[in-house]
């Protein structure tokens, strides 16, 4: 009598679960994913620092606020690439792995833009500083009423210590300050935040309020709100809105991040080569001075006009990779 052996294949795991659930849990989901990845790859990163700091770690850590020589300088930054990790490209990643088996489609990103979407993107953000710039300085004039003067004034000092700090991480006396901002400011800041913001963010709020131009200002007032600086509020609201509409129109995650690398890159480099601060003693942002009424409506103007022919040119770059399949 002859015996069947049966052999028994395992089924596949099935890790996409977030895949098929309502977005207001999803919502909830990034919220954890973002608590629990940023706890502990914040724990890693201070165990990782424990053989490159003198003495306790935790009073290395408590000190390095001070700012005071370049061993707190570098600590701080190296702190803030780990919470840029920790908070922003971590979490997104995840959340688009238990979403999708395709993270690369997920984030849409899997053909690189063609070069003049791109120097159209970034000429738009060229011209949108006249009117950036306009924004802050109205930002700056905003007065709170009297019962509230209590609330502004730690809303202000907590705004000239983040000046501060923003000028004291920009002092670069030479290539290698300067590389390790660009990797600080330029390319994590612009990956994680697009990954999370534009990535994640926008397209679940454009689900939720079934309309796509709320989806993304709500995705660009999270994105000026995580900032934590009321007095620049608006300027930064009205990037993220840019950024968002690259996104949205391209279908192309590498435009907006490449964006976003572009307008945090070239500030750096400016201040790197004319060693101008962006702010000055007293937190408010250089220029003072308003720039010319028309000046200010011609760059509001010509984002808006730069922003539908991006829309044009972003359908009929679709349509032509459509046609190519």
């Amino acid at each position: 009598m002859r015996v069947q052996n049966y052999y028994i294949c395992p089924k596949t795991v099935d890790l996409q679960l977030l895949k098929d659930i309502k977005e207001g849990r999803r919502l909830l989901a990034l919220v954890l994913l973002i608590l629990g990845i940023g706890l502990i790859t914040s724990l890693l990163g201070i165990l990782f620092v424990i053989p490159f700091v003198e003495g306790p770690v935790f009073e290395a850590i408590e000190k390095m606020a001070l700012l005071e020589t370049p061993g707190q300088i570098n600590l701080m930054k190296y702190f803030q690439m780990v919470s840029q990790m920790a908070f922003f490209v971590l979490p997104a990643l995840a959340f688009g792995f238990f979403s999708t088996r395709n993270i690369r489609e997920f984030f849409q990103l899997q053909r690189f833009p063609g070069p003049i979407i791109l120097i159209l993107g970034l000429v738009i953000i060229l011209v949108s500083n006249p009117f950036n710039e306009w924004l802050i300085l109205q930002n700056n004039h905003i007065g709170f009423p009297s019962f509230l003067s209590g609330i502004e004034n730690r809303m202000r000092e907590s705004e000239l210590k983040a000046a501060q700090v923003t000028n004291i991480f920009l002092e670069m006396g030479n290539w290698s300050d300067y590389l390790i901002n660009l990797l600080m400011i330029g390319v994590l800041a612009a990956l994680g935040e697009e990954l999370l913001m534009r990535g994640v963010l926008q397209p679940v709020f454009i689900k939720v309020f079934k309309n796509a131009h709320v989806g993304i200002w709500m995705a660009a007032f999270v994105f000026s709100f995580i900032h934590f600086q009321f007095f620049g509020f608006f300027a930064r609201l009205f990037l993220g809105a840019i950024l968002g509409y690259f996104f949205y129109f391209s279908q192309n995650l590498w435009v907006s991040i490449i964006a976003h690398f572009f307008n945090n890159a070239f500030a750096l480099t400016w201040v790197f080569i004319t060693k101008v601060p962006i702010y000055q003693s007293d937190g408010q942002i250089v220029p003072t001075h308003e720039s010319s009424p028309l000046l200010v409506m011609l760059s509001l103007v010509l984002v808006i006009v730069g922003l539908a022919g991006f829309r044009l040119m972003a359908k009929r770059s679709r349509q032509r990779d459509i046609a190519s399949e």
